[in-house]
């Protein structure tokens, strides 16, 4: 295949990958046929990664292709399945058509300590059983934050404006959607674009290249890859155009080499070369890929990875220390003791082990209950979605969430299972009711409870308060949402620990989902 054909079908790969991320992320899951949903979410690296650890099963090892791909091949994955690596092409791309002649590359000699170092910390989190790390660092995560957090709202806000304006001539071809202003932990993804952008512009990759784990255990494995990137010595007419072009900065033409370790598998040093100097060519996988252009001895290699390590190890306590904090406070302050993880997650301890924070589910819940967790979780779960009860509340029966995770972190349910899952329990605070403070009839929550769980008893002359059946409550954040008391709830919903079966109600259950202004 001509060199510059393999680009162009490099690219529209990418694309077609890219294309299909986004809509998922941005909430059109419906649109995407299932199969290929799932595909698409099959050969993400660390989703892929965690699902296989926690099923053991083959079904979910999309990690492994993507393994095998870069030993026959190199690093394609970062520039064809990685959203994040997309996005950073673009920024290339567009950088250049602004900025003509400024986004040459030349030569950079690797960043192995803060590389390996990164990596390491990360595999070492991961092991201690925090996601921290994976949270912050994850490619796929970190896209589908910038997806879910930034562009969704922008988009919805769009779409919103356009509705109303086709509305204003008498056109109702777009319906409003209702949406929830981001919460300000959803700043953290503005943030992510805004260096993944300058990155890309002035640098290329050096993001994958450095700060990526995915990027350096990919790195590590392509040096042992079947086919790699080599330059003919003989047919280089050494006139710079692949180094040039080569967003990894890994192509030195004074020694003739190509530290494949970094590079993407972009395939432009390819496409630009005149002679065809630069190939893909048989290798010798079991030599690995030789040191190019360190930087120091292997003595100042480990002293450097040593110093990157001690000052972030440093910080794998903190979220033990938090957790700790957070009970204590908890267990004084009173209600409520444990934040409300997804229906599906099993556990909180589970969810926290498991969740990357991807977001996707955040864009799927048709009542945005779903929310980013700032401290709720401790700070190991920074970032997870947790059920913010307060502003909304959890669709007696919807289960999307649980079909789109693809970490397993919140397992698909049968309806039925759904709507019998105690995610935690209603307490009532008799002293903040307004029936008891105020002397007035209310009932908002009793109304809106889809199981009956919380319901109207005799209280005093001709007024009724609320009580709670806890084996019939689901923890659907119903009553929490519908109780007018502010700031504090006089009913809330304290999340379990560990997930239990509710009983399930006698009666036909109350359907609550429309949204309204305010829901009394």
């Amino acid at each position: 295949m001509n060199q510059a054909h393999g680009k162009k079908l490099r690219v529209i790969v990418a694309l077609v990958f890219f294309t299909l991320t986004t809509g998922l992320v941005l909430g059109f899951d419906r649109l995407i046929p299932a199969v290929i949903r799932d595909a698409v979410l099959y050969l993400q690296f660390v989703p892929s990664l965690l699902t296989f650890a926690s099923a053991a099963s083959l079904a979910a090892a999309g990690f492994i292709v993507v393994l095998l791909l870069t030993l026959l091949c190199g690093r394609v994955y970062c520039s064809t399945l990685c959203p994040l690596g997309v996005l950073q092409d673009i920024a290339i791309y567009l950088a250049s058509r602004f900025r003509p002649g400024r986004t040459r590359f030349v030569y950079a000699r690797p960043h192995t300590p803060l590389r390996y170092g990164v990596l390491i910390l990360t595999l070492v989190t991961l092991l201690s059983g925090s996601l921290l790390t994976v949270i912050l660092l994850d490619p796929f995560s970190g896209f589908g934050r910038i997806i879910a957090d930034l562009v969704r709202p922008l988009y919805l806000s769009v779409h919103n404006l356009a509705a109303n304006a086709l509305a204003v001539f008498g056109i109702y071809l777009l319906k409003p959607v209702e949406w929830r202003a981001p919460s300000p932990v959803a700043l953290m993804a503005p943030l992510l674009l805004a260096i993944i952008l300058w990155l890309s512009a002035r640098k290329g990759r050096l993001y994958c290249n450095t700060l990526c784990p995915v990027g350096t255990l990919l790195g590590f494995v392509a040096r042992f890859a079947l086919f790699k990137i080599r330059i003919d010595q003989d047919a280089c007419t050494v006139c710079a155009n692949c180094s040039i072009a080569c967003k990894a900065s890994c192509i030195r033409l004074k020694t003739g080499t190509v530290d494949f370790s970094r590079c993407v598998g972009c395939g432009d040093c390819l496409a630009v070369c005149p002679a065809l100097g630069i190939r893909y060519r048989l290798s010798a996988p079991w030599r690995g890929d030789p040191a190019v252009g360190t930087d120091a001895s292997k003595r100042a290699f480990l002293g450097k990875t040593f110093v990157y390590l001690a000052g972030a190890a440093s910080l794998v306590p903190l979220g033990w220390v938090w957790e700790q904090a957070r009970e204590a406070n908890a267990a004084v302050a009173g209600p409520p003791a444990h934040p409300v993880s997804p229906p599906g997650s099993q556990s909180i301890a589970r969810f926290n082990q498991t969740c990357t924070a991807c977001h996707l589910c955040v864009s799927a819940c048709p009542t945005q209950v779903l929310q980013p967790a700032f401290l709720e979780y401790g700070l190991s779960g920074l970032l997870q979605p947790r059920m913010d009860y307060h502003s909304s509340f959890c669709n007696y029966d919807c289960a999307l969430c649980g079909e789109l995770c693809p970490t397993s972190a919140i397992l698909p349910l049968p309806k039925a299972v759904k709507q019998t899952t105690q995610l935690g329990v209603a307490r009532f605070l008799k002293e903040s009711c307004i029936v008891y403070t105020d002397n007035t009839a209310c009932g908002a929550c009793d109304e809106h409870c889809p199981t009956k769980a919380v319901h109207m008893v005799p209280y005093r002359e001709s007024l009724t308060i609320p009580e709670v059946d806890e084996a019939l409550c689901i923890g659907c954040g119903a009553c929490e949402y519908a109780c007018p008391v502010r700031p504090q709830r006089a009913i809330y919903v304290a999340g379990s620990p560990l997930h239990a079966a509710a009983r399930k109600p006698d009666a036909t259950p109350l359907k609550m989902e429309v949204r309204e202004d305010f829901p009394f």
